[in-house]
């Protein structure tokens, strides 16, 4: 069998892949896409916050915030609704919650759609992107255990926050993530012949882990503190 249809077929051995060194531009793709993939969340708050008109809006590497906001979460959940509504209009705080995941869902699907029709991209950054876009599903898990058998969820989580003001159950907001994350991850696996699939998803995969750490604990608070 040639080298070209050894490619093809998923069948180089393991320590020729590893000397060819392709493994490496999934690793750093999967790191550079996790940092991207969380800040394009958090911009989606952002942005619905600035057209909103909330004052002091504030991007940090993993979270947004604005003057009044905690205080405004603080009345709701405690019931003064009315000392809630002084602070900011209710729908608009709901369509900033739900604005993160939204973006998430959405780019979820289009990284999604580009490596089912043109494969994982440069330095698999697409793949890795598509492993990172609704990695918020995940927190759909306790969420969805505490709001039925634990008297109701009441942390601060996107969905839930959404939940919360529109009356909507936790466990109903956070299934469109838990949903997106389960079907995400299987068609971007399943892009891949059966041969190939540990080689092509594994890298981004360990990429994408070391990306939200570094991300999150060294370079994150350096640059958007």
């Amino acid at each position: 069998m040639s080298d070209m249809e050894r490619q093809e077929t998923g069948q180089v051995p393991l320590r020729e892949w590893l000397r060819s060194g392709k493994w490496l531009a999934g690793l750093a793709g999967g790191a550079i896409a996790a940092p991207i993939g969380i800040q394009l969340h958090e911009l989606g708050h952002f942005a619905v916050n600035v057209a909103c008109g909330f004052p002091d809006n504030v991007l940090r590497y993993a979270s947004v915030s604005w003057t009044g906001s905690s205080e405004f979460r603080r009345l709701w959940r405690a019931g003064d609704v009315e000392a809630a509504a002084a602070i900011a209009e209710p729908w608009q705080v709901a369509l900033s919650a739900a604005a993160g995941p939204i973006v998430s869902y959405l780019t979820a699907i289009g990284f999604v759609l580009w490596v089912r029709r043109y494969g994982p991209g440069p330095l698999s950054l697409v793949l890795g992107s598509g492993f990172v876009a609704p990695l918020q599903g995940v927190a759909a898990i306790p969420v969805i255990a505490i709001d039925l058998f634990g008297g109701g969820f009441r942390g601060n989580q996107d969905e839930a926050n959404f939940a919360a003001i529109t009356g909507i159950p936790a466990s109903l907001a956070v299934l469109p993530g838990l949903i997106c994350l389960v079907f995400g991850y299987w068609f971007l696996v399943t892009a891949f012949p059966r041969g190939q699939r540990s080689r092509a998803v594994g890298p981004p995969l360990v990429g994408v882990a070391l990306g939200i750490a570094l991300w999150g604990s060294v370079l994150g608070p350096q640059v958007l503190p």
